[in-house]
């Protein structure tokens, strides 16, 4: 029992060690996700809130939310069409995604990107709520796909990795064949 409230602890201890400013929010068809808060704007009489996922937007998919409340009443808006524009810096090949909402999430509208060169993108946000048309426009870096984010110590992990696995085959069959002299004589 007392291993036990050690674990729980130890647990809870790196559960808030790791939880910075990033957020969980339930995407929709994607379970839950890490967002960070990639930009915040108060246009018109909204107050947008962008944020993004992966918190490090990597080649692949990239899914954003965006939030948009009433400036004085704080309260979430719906019935609004939002489009999220996606277009590589020096490139006039423009992606668009509409960014879907959901009766669960008031005021959350989400798109979803597959993002397939790294680099600069410059992605627009077009609010329209039937009577004016608001963009947003904001830079964004999308790094190369590198499972050690600019360090070598994956290959160290991998290396070590296989030593130990070989290392645990070599011991059973080491204590099989002790076991078998054992047993034989």
């Amino acid at each position: 029992m007392k291993n036990f409230i050690y674990l729980f602890i130890f647990i809870s201890f790196l559960s808030l060690s790791f939880s910075n400013e990033n957020t969980l929010i339930f995407a929709q068809g994607e379970g839950y996700s890490k967002y960070k808060i990639f930009h915040q704007e108060e246009i018109s009489n909204y107050n947008v809130e962008i944020s993004l996922s992966p918190i490090n937007p990597v080649v692949g998919q990239q899914i954003f939310s965006i939030y948009i409340s009433d400036v004085n009443s704080k309260e979430p808006l719906e019935n609004l069409i939002v489009n999220v524009y996606a277009t590589p810096l020096f490139d006039d090949k423009k992606k668009t995604a509409p960014a879907l909402s959901s009766p669960s999430m008031k005021g959350y509208y989400q798109a979803i990107f597959r993002m397939e060169k790294a680099g600069n993108w410059v992605m627009d946000f077009e609010i329209d709520d039937g009577d004016n048309i608001n963009n947003i426009s904001e830079q964004i870096e999308i790094f190369e796909r590198n499972r050690t984010l600019n360090s070598g110590d994956f290959s160290y992990g991998f290396i070590a990795m296989q030593v130990i696995f070989i290392s645990g085959l070599g011991y059973v069959f080491y204590a099989a064949r002790r076991r078998r002299k054992k047993l034989n004589s």
